[in-house]
């Protein structure tokens, strides 16, 4: 599927590289998401992350290497360039979504991303289903716009944050908009997702029970190297 807001690819890997980034990711360092995350609301239920890396940093010496190149040629094809021509640079981790956790609505703080899922079953009554609403179907401001004498404590200083607690206002247009579509986490598909596109994630269901919805995920890097003359 491709739309204005998302580019889906699906059997994104081969069978054998699929299973090789499944078992490296298994043994990554991993995190459990705090409040101080505010990508992740307090209500939204545990997450984890492992840990973050950079395809500038590439070769990894592991099979992190195999998502690298996977990702490195994405963003290079026809398809991609229309959403990411001029990138600088990839993010990438690995994040788990067990039973009870979602993703509130958001714009990836206007930036193009991506998301890989790397589970190997699911089922889709077990939902946590990407919703996306049409592109500028709705205004929506994602910064917390901070009163006089506010200072930035968070790990977000120097590029804003989002509300922890006062969100209904913010969130008015959404419901009054009210229609979009959803992409489903079938195993081995890719989703590219345009910048300043609203999306959420719902909750994943308890039918799931011991499965957790696995996605390699990161943001495309549009940043140029400062020349510095000496």
């Amino acid at each position: 599927m491709k739309t204005p807001e998302v580019l889906v690819v699906d059997d994104f890997l081969p069978q054998e590289s699929w299973d090789r980034l499944l078992n490296q990711v298994q043994c990554d360092e991993w995190t459990q998401s705090q409040p101080d995350d505010k990508y992740w609301h307090i209500t939204d239920g545990a997450n984890y992350k492992a840990s973050k890396r950079f395809l500038r940093d590439a070769p990894f010496n592991d099979n992190y290497d195999i998502w690298a190149d996977a990702i490195r040629a994405f963003a290079d094809s026809e398809p991609a360039q229309e959403y990411v021509a001029g990138y600088t640079d990839i993010a990438m981790r690995c994040h788990g979504y067990p039973v009870g956790s979602k993703n509130p609505w958001h714009t990836d703080m206007g930036g193009v991303t991506y998301s890989y899922y790397l589970h190997k079953h699911w089922q889709i009554n077990w939902d946590s289903m990407l919703l996306v609403l049409p592109k500028d179907s709705v205004e929506y401001k994602q910064m917390m716009r901070k009163l006089p004498g506010t200072k930035q404590q968070d790990t977000y200083a120097g590029t804003g944050t989002l509300e922890m607690f006062e969100q209904a206002e913010k969130q008015k247009g959404l419901i009054e908009h009210g229609m979009g579509y959803f992409v489903a986490p079938k195993p081995n598909r890719l989703v590219l997702i345009n910048k300043n596109v609203v999306h959420g994630i719902t909750r994943v269901d308890k039918d799931a029970g011991e499965n957790v919805r696995l996605t390699m995920t990161g943001f495309f890097n549009f940043f140029k190297a400062q020349v510095v003359n000496v």
